[in-house]
C-alpha cells in the first residue's frame, strides 16, 4: 500500500486530535492500492479502547467514496495507550479480509503504525509506503 505523506500525516493527526480517545476513519483509493483519500469518522463511543460508527454513517461514507471512483483500501484506528497490534476485538469486528488494518499507536512519544490483513483469528503485518514526492 502506498500512502502520500500529507494523507499520512492526515490520519495521524486525527489520531492526535482525538486523544485520549481512540480515533478511526478509512483510507481510499484505486486498484494499485495507491491510497488517494483520507476519511475521518467520529468514534461514536468516545471511548480510549474502542471504536464504534454507525452503520447509517459508514453507508454514507462508502457511497461518497464510491462516487470518486475510489474504494476503501484500509480501516485505520489508533491505539492510544497501546502497542500498534490488533486487540481481540479489532481481529474479531473486522468486516472483511480484503481490506488491511492500520493501526496508529500514541503509546511512545513519536507514533508507531502498522498495517495489517486480518483473517480471523490470525493476523498477518502488511507493508505500506509512505510517499514523499
Amino acid at each position: 500500500m502506498n500512502i502520500p505523506k500529507p494523507l499520512y500525516d492526515q490520519m495521524i493527526d486525527h489520531g492526535h486530535k482525538q486523544l485520549p480517545y481512540e480515533a478511526c476513519g478509512l483510507l481510499a483509493g484505486n486498484d494499485q492500492n495507491d491510497v488517494l483519500s483520507v476519511w475521518p469518522l467520529e468514534n461514536e463511543n468516545e471511548s480510549r479502547v474502542r471504536y464504534y460508527v454507525s452503520k447509517k454513517v459508514v453507508s454514507k461514507t462508502l457511497k461518497q467514496i464510491a462516487s470518486r471512483g475510489q474504494k476503501v483500501l484500509a480501516i485505520y484506528h489508533s491505539h492510544p495507550t497501546t502497542a500498534p497490534y490488533p486487540s481481540y476485538t479489532d481481529i474479531h469486528h473486522h468486516p472483511d479480509e480484503d481490506i488491511k488494518m492500520i493501526i496508529v499507536s500514541f503509546k511512545k512519544t513519536l507514533p508507531e503504525v502498522r498495517c495489517f490483513t486480518i483473517n480471523a483469528p490470525t493476523y498477518e503485518q502488511y507493508p505500506f509506503s509512505i510517499i514523499t514526492s
